[in-house]
């Protein structure tokens, strides 16, 4: 083998092994990513002032927690005889 083919046979695996050890971790995105990812793809599909503003509030609404009172449980829990 001569020079040449075996400086582009070692450039070509140091390419390889560095592409490898360079992949992020994944992971699951957070609330807030998601909802973000969601308004940036709202503002690129060219809606109306309205229906912006509609299903933007629908997004934001979405990410707040519903708060469930004890009204609403003890209604809910009525034993079966």
């Amino acid at each position: 083998m001569n020079t040449t083919a075996r400086l582009l046979l070692a450039a070509l695996a140091v390419t390889v092994f560095s592409g490898c050890a360079n992949h992020p971790e994944l992971r699951p995105y957070t609330a807030e990513e998601t909802r973000q990812l969601q308004l940036e793809a709202l503002q690129r599909q060219g809606l109306s002032q309205e229906d912006y503003e509609r299903r933007r509030l629908t997004v934001l609404r979405s990410g707040q927690e519903q708060v469930i009172t004890d009204t609403a449980t003890t209604t809910s829990q009525t034993p079966y005889l």
